[in-house]
């Protein structure tokens, strides 16, 4: 994880050298150089385009984010970067035409004059500056990865992973790996489950123990990602690795069989003829991820800072109505398995689950107050988790968080519950609305298909869609009882 870190903040750094020097081979080409005669002024002075640049330099890398340029681009392809950044550039410079050309559009719009639009200084300006910012924004990321793969080389920077399998495909793997160290990985040994081979030697690295042995080598080697190297027919084999691996902050990578190659389900990169998915991977890309965290934060706050006498209001009143806090504070857990606190408007009596230990809520169950049983019908119990919102412990669309008593039972009762661990949890989510409050496993296994469905087809939109049904469930009331 700090590899990744370092990637993108090196990434970040060069971005910003490159977005400047293009203004000021820009600003040397238009005014200085005389290659353009009509605009050449020897007189003006770049210092009086300091705050300018300084803004063209927050626009672009406000707009390098948004489009995903900031991700995790070392796996992948040299040429799809060049596409995607020539692509934001052109974005980019468009935007830029339309804001410093407004005037000009108004005055088409009422003239009709196309003169007065498409003026020839304007036009060659933003050519210019244009070609100069394709040119240093490719040439940075090419610097970059050149730099970084001297890095690795020097093995500074690498990624620590584990190989599954101590056989001949995992010392295949193995000598791929380190025939290429730019690809940034350090094989810290191998895992298998055969424990008879615990200890022993595959391709000049020791097996470091078996499945179970997962967590305890990731944690004492500081391992980021484990490789299963061999092609498994067995689901229940691949299940198997994820009940140990599946709460850890881990990249997951698999050879992958025939089927799940034309099936086309999961992502496949190409290490030197080696082709590698990554499972239970992000399907939502990383410019919707990023514009999904911000609205996240703009709602959140909204919600809490505008509705706050509302909420003290109805606070004062679960207080009155019911001894007890009027917050309700509870453990549970979130993405890749951390445990954070959640709060929610007490709904229940205090101590409700003082003798009986956790349980799933019942339609009419007693523990809840008559308050708390409106506030959960028209889910306004869950306003203070926008608290959770900020912190970026949930978002607003996402699966449930569920407590770890719970967790470790559907671990064991539902195949590749996992997944939902793999998700920010939500306030609200696709399940959420399409079926009703948890009251037994069997209504969890139907939440997991939903929650399935939304960790295939997570996008904007659908996170729009989710949104706009829970406000209908809330005007109207149709919530679970």
């Amino acid at each position: 994880m700090a590899a990744r870190f370092f990637e993108k903040l090196l990434t970040f750094l060069f971005d910003v050298v490159a977005i400047n020097v293009a203004f000021v081979t820009a600003f040397w080409l238009r005014y200085k150089s005389n290659f353009f005669p009509e605009a050449f002024n020897p007189d003006i002075d770049i210092s009086s385009y300091f705050v300018p640049a300084l803004i063209l330099t927050v626009a672009w890398i406000v707009l390098f984010f948004i489009t995903g340029l900031y991700r995790d681009w070392n796996k992948e392809s040299r040429l799809d970067e060049f596409m995607v950044v020539s692509r934001t550039v052109v974005i980019g410079i468009f935007l830029l035409f339309l804001i410093t050309g407004a005037p000009q559009i108004i005055d088409f719009a009422k003239t009709g004059d196309v003169k007065t639009f498409f003026t020839r200084t304007k036009l060659a300006t933003l050519f210019t500056y244009g070609i100069c910012m394709l040119f240093f924004s490719n040439v940075n990321r090419f610097t970059v990865h050149t730099v970084l793969t001297w890095l690795f080389v020097k093995g500074i920077g690498v990624s620590r992973v584990l190989i599954i399998g101590a056989h001949k495909s995992g010392e295949q793997l193995l000598d791929d790996l380190k025939r290429y160290p730019s690809l940034g990985y350090e094989v810290k040994g191998f895992i298998d489950d055969d424990g008879r081979k615990k200890g022993a030697i595959c391709g000049g690295l020791r097996v470091l123990g078996t499945y179970s042995d997962i967590p305890e080598v990731v944690r004492r080697e500081r391992v980021s990602g484990i490789i299963i190297s061999h092609v498994s027919g067995s689901a229940n084999e691949i299940l198997k690795i994820h009940s140990y691996c599946g709460d850890a902050r881990l990249t997951i990578y698999m050879v992958p069989s025939l089927m799940d190659v034309i099936s086309g389900h999961l992502k496949t990169h190409q290490i030197f003829g080696v082709p590698l998915m990554i499972l239970l991977q992000d399907h939502m890309p990383a410019w919707e991820a990023q514009i999904k965290r911000l609205i996240d934060i703009f709602v959140a706050a909204l919600v809490l800072v505008v509705g706050a006498p509302a909420w003290l209001f109805l606070a004062g009143i679960i207080r009155w109505t019911s001894p007890g806090k009027a917050i309700y504070n509870q453990e549970r857990v979130g993405r890749n398995g951390k445990k954070f606190v959640m709060h929610k408007f007490r709904s229940m009596h205090q101590d409700a689950e003082k003798h009986t230990g956790p349980q799933w809520a019942s339609e009419k169950d007693p523990r809840i107050t008559p308050v708390g049983r409106f506030i959960r019908k028209t889910r306004l119990d869950e306003i203070p988790q926008f608290i959770n919102v900020l912190k970026g412990e949930m978002s607003l669309v996402g699966p449930r968080p569920e407590r770890q008593f719970f967790v470790e039972q559907l671990k064991d009762e539902i195949p590749w519950y996992v997944r939902r661990l793999k998700m920010t949890p939500g306030i609200t989510g696709w399940a959420q609305i399409k079926h009703k409050y948890d009251s037994s496993i069997d209504d969890v296994k139907q939440k997991v298909m939903y929650d399935l469905y939304y960790f295939e087809n997570m996008s904007l939109v659908l996170d729009l869609k989710i949104i706009v049904r829970t406000f209908w469930v809330v005007i109207t009331g149709r919530g679970a009882h």
